[in-house]
């Protein structure tokens, strides 16, 4: 056992149950995750796990049984979503997982998009958080699909299908020229994923041919930005959801693009200009086409600063100016942070600590021009949408359902204040947090 489970069992306040009365959340300020400015005074109503209706508090009579939490002088947003985490190997055993997703569930996530991992335990803990029987965010996952010489080669590939030859487990699929992509995408779809991910060593077109395919029978698709030697334009090209890691982007302006992924993060940041016409010309399509790009600023920042000689000479300001770009060429960017979610202390996730989502957003904020607005709508409603869940999630609307955080202090003046969390509704239930 690598931690006390007590220590992480401290960090847990008991679950206030919705019960069969409505909850009525009244006297809150609310920014409802689409940038639209803040709602002072209002009242948020909460049945059947969903948000039932929103109106300026006192303007209508509140039923007999209602329960009701008073926020006067809180502030509340949509459930955070991290779009890019990899949880499976991160415990070793399920109560573990739980502790690790209560403490991502209490610092107000209530929503994440697993990249990659062992879809065995993915789907039942997925099954089990999305059916609310762990108090956890809700869990959508992904089927890797990549080149065969990424699977001969990455040992990660390897860990998460460790019983099963490489390349051929459903959810670490090894895709060539002779692949029968109809019955890969429906071996995907058995595991439960949501989602293909295109990931390495694939010409584009593959990446087109897994994409279409991936849509055909309902799946999303996500992707690296340059898969290699497919760029991130072909990517974009073949209709790709949503597109990872803004360092990649210099690949799109590079002379050639080689055929193997583990260049990746070693592009020429120095010469290769951000706003390289090639580049730009990329924004506009992505804009056109609604593709999202999950530009996860903060796990290069760490790897920038711990492990260099990993990374290409200059990559975060390159990385920083490239997301600000996107973002003023109207891509939408979600938050993902490209790791467990919550950050390490020694060989574990720091359960005491906030998730690392939180600093996800300051980085859109410090580094990317955005509004606070505009990132908490990063980790928001666009998170859904990378999800594809923006229908049910992401925004606080009628109808919608009740993931919110309350916090103590006004997010739209400081990003570091979504930190600040007085409590979490996950499915309108309310956790507290111990004081």
């Amino acid at each position: 056992m690598r931690r006390s489970t007590i220590l992480a069992l401290t960090l847990f306040a008991l679950a206030t149950p919705a019960g069969a009365a409505p909850l009525l959340l009244t006297h809150a300020t609310v920014i409802d995750g689409t940038g639209s400015v803040a709602q002072p005074n209002t009242t948020i109503v909460i049945d059947d796990k969903r948000i039932q209706s929103i109106y300026p508090t006192g303007s209508q009579p509140v039923p007999k049984d209602a329960r009701i939490e008073d926020l006067t002088g809180r502030y509340v947003i949509p459930g955070l979503i991290d779009a890019h985490v990899h949880i499976t190997d991160v415990e070793p055993d399920i109560a573990h997982y739980q502790a690790f997703l209560h403490a991502l569930l209490l610092g107000g996530v209530t929503g994440i998009r697993d990249m990659a991992g062992d879809d065995r335990l993915l789907g039942y803990l997925a099954r089990q958080s999305n059916s609310d029987a762990f108090a956890a965010p809700d869990i959508f996952y992904v089927a890797l699909m990549a080149g065969p010489s990424f699977f001969a080669e990455d040992k990660r590939a390897q860990a998460s299908a460790p019983d099963v030859p490489p390349g051929t487990a459903a959810w670490m699929r090894a895709i060539d020229a002779n692949t029968n992509l109809p019955l890969a995408m429906a071996e995907a779809k058995g595991t439960g994923a949501t989602a293909i991910k295109i990931y390495a060593n694939l010409p584009a077109n593959l990446v087109q041919a897994i994409t279409a395919e991936a849509h055909r029978q309902g799946l999303r698709v996500w992707t690296h930005a340059t898969i290699f030697p497919a760029k991130p334009s072909d990517a974009v090209a073949a209709g790709a959801d949503t597109i990872s890691h803004s360092p990649y982007l210099v690949w799109e302006a590079a002379p050639t693009v080689p055929d193997d992924y583990g260049v990746r993060a070693r592009g020429d940041f120095a010469h290769i200009a951000p706003d390289a016409p090639q580049i730009i010309a990329l924004f506009d399509a992505m804009h056109r086409r609604g593709t999202i790009l999950d530009a996860t600023l903060n796990v290069f920042r760490d790897e920038a600063e711990h492990h260099a000689d990993k990374v290409g000479v200059g990559i975060m300001p390159w990385s920083y100016a490239v997301t600000k770009l996107a973002h003023q060429h109207g891509v939408l960017i979600d938050a993902g942070t490209d790791g467990t979610g919550l950050p390490y202390r020694g060989d574990d996730p720091d359960l005491n600590a906030l998730p690392v989502v939180h600093a996800e957003m300051a980085l859109l904020v410090e580094h990317c021009g955005f509004t606070p607005l505009e990132a908490i709508r990063a980790a928001t409603q666009i998170g859904a949408m990378a999800q594809g869940q923006s229908a049910t999630r992401g925004t606080i609307a009628q109808g919608m359902r009740a993931d919110l955080v309350v916090l103590t202090a006004d997010p739209t003046i400081d990003i570091h204040n979504t930190t600040k969390i007085a409590l979490v509704v996950k499915d309108g239930t309310v956790y507290r947090r111990n004081p």
